[in-house]
């Protein structure tokens, strides 16, 4: 692949991995557990679709295709399906300073309960939340943490400067199992349509695809009516298509002839603003951060 290819590619997984990104950074999941995650995508995709015909991949040739190193090929791939995606409450800095407030003797009382935290003191004795976040999260800003906690609801204000915990763990947004399952499907039926798409021999050998909008965007009074209308048209489609299906001989998984899954996907969208800067630096308000060391 030439490099023009290749930075287009990745700008335009930039633009699709922005909202993923924002639903996990919604949900505590931190940066390294995503890590993890897309490794163990990398092999078992090298794996199972990059494979010479009749033969399996090596560890080696995995290690080339995907650009890890042989020992982290060899650490994945002896990983069980059911733990590659577990979740350690305490592996991110926000779960260790509140672990840290639930079980540090300096930070509980006589019964366990963990102590409501002045944010901080002159005095050196004092236990305080500063003293906490850099006991438990290294070079984290403890003003920083503090907004994160008060933002999800982890932290209460209770007097001026005065902080009480009220959970445990660091779980921003709870999720129905149902909807986690129609995110991951999803998304990765429409990218896997788009990924038919982009290798089709020529026109009409792909999948059905499709995009309507208005050039130059509509009024933002109008976007009601918009939803009113998508949704009574689509819907109406849907349940053609649904009673088209359901006409169908149900497959017979006895019989020799394969079965495939195939459906279709109807969904109206709003483009959030987003703002585009040359370096992500404009963003920040770097007064209160330490220097990197």
């Amino acid at each position: 692949m030439n490099d023009s290819v290749k930075t287009g590619l990745l700008a335009a997984y930039s633009k699709l991995l922005r909202p993923l990104v924002r639903i996990l950074l919604r949900h505590g999941v931190t940066f390294d557990e995503l890590s993890e995650v897309v490794k163990t995508v990398y092999v078992e995709t090298a794996a199972q679709e990059f494979r010479v015909p009749g033969k399996k991949m090596s560890k080696a040739r995995i290690a080339i295709v995907t650009g890890l190193t042989r020992k982290e090929v060899q650490r994945i791939s002896t990983i069980e399906r059911e733990g590659r995606f577990k979740h350690k409450a305490s592996s991110s800095r926000i779960g260790r300073v509140l672990t840290g407030w639930h079980t540090d003797p300096d930070f509980t009382g006589p019964y366990g309960m963990p102590l409501e935290l002045r944010y901080d003191s002159d005095v050196p004795a004092d236990e305080t939340f500063v003293k906490l976040v850099h006991r438990y999260s290294g070079d984290m800003t403890p003003r920083a943490m503090l907004d994160e906690l008060l933002r999800v609801g982890a932290v209460v204000e209770t007097d001026q400067n005065w902080f009480k915990v009220v959970r445990r763990e660091y779980v921003p947004n709870l999720l129905a199992p149902n909807f986690l399952e129609r995110v991951g499907s999803g998304v990765h039926n429409f990218v896997t349509t788009i990924e038919t798409n982009m290798q089709k021999e020529g026109p009409g050998k792909g999948l059905f695809e499709r995009f309507v909008w208005r050039p130059g965007g509509i009024k933002a009074s109008d976007l009601p009516l918009f939803d009113a209308f998508v949704r009574e048209r689509c819907q109406g489609m849907l349940d053609e298509i649904d009673n088209w299906l359901s006409n169908l001989d149900a497959p017979d998984e006895n019989e020799a002839e394969r079965i495939v899954n195939s459906g279709v996907g109807i969904y109206h969208y709003v483009v959030r603003e987003e703002i585009e800067t040359n370096q992500i630096s404009d963003l920040l308000d770097d007064r209160s951060d330490p220097k990197p060391k």
